[in-house]
């Protein structure tokens, strides 16, 4: 590492604050609409996954 790589910041990743408040959202989401909570998380962990990608890309 030379001077100028110590002086950056590192970027923060918010993957798991996504994956999480996607997961949190497909609980209400799976429960009303499939009547199954699981299937919903993973539909919202996976939409929180997809955000988190897709807004790292800026």
């Amino acid at each position: 590492m030379n001077e100028d790589d110590k002086s950056k910041a590192p970027k923060a990743s918010n993957m798991g604050l996504a994956i999480a408040m996607g997961a949190g959202i497909g609980i209400i989401f799976g429960k009303f609409v499939f009547d199954n909570v699981g299937i919903g998380i993973v539909i919202g962990a996976g939409v929180g996954i997809a955000f988190s990608r897709f807004n790292k890309t800026k």
